[in-house]
């Protein structure tokens, strides 16, 4: 999710591991790479202190292309914006 809109996205069924989260990463990247408006920006990808974050397959992927990762503030979902997103979504399933 950037500031303007949700850059991408994926839906699993069933857990998720380090090695999806790096797949998941690495297809973000490609998308980044290949739209022209996006090449030249620095790409920071900020994500939650879970523990599959952590893992060095995830941020060697991330980092590997010289993406800063940052990581949010532990126990604080409200200052993650995608949070807002997953509440929106939540709502709409609901509905």
């Amino acid at each position: 999710m950037s500031q303007e809109k949700v850059v991408a996205s994926q839906f699993i069924e069933g857990g998720v591991d380090s090695s999806v989260f790096a797949s998941f990463i690495d297809e973000l990247l490609l998308s980044i790479k290949s739209n022209p408006g996006l090449q030249e920006k620095q790409v920071v990808i900020l994500i939650d202190n879970d523990r599959i974050h952590h893992h060095s397959l995830v941020l060697e992927t991330a980092r590997k292309d010289g993406v800063m990762v940052l990581f949010s503030a532990e126990y604080s979902p409200w200052l993650n914006p995608i949070e807002s997103l997953f509440a929106f979504l939540k709502h709409s399933v609901r509905s």
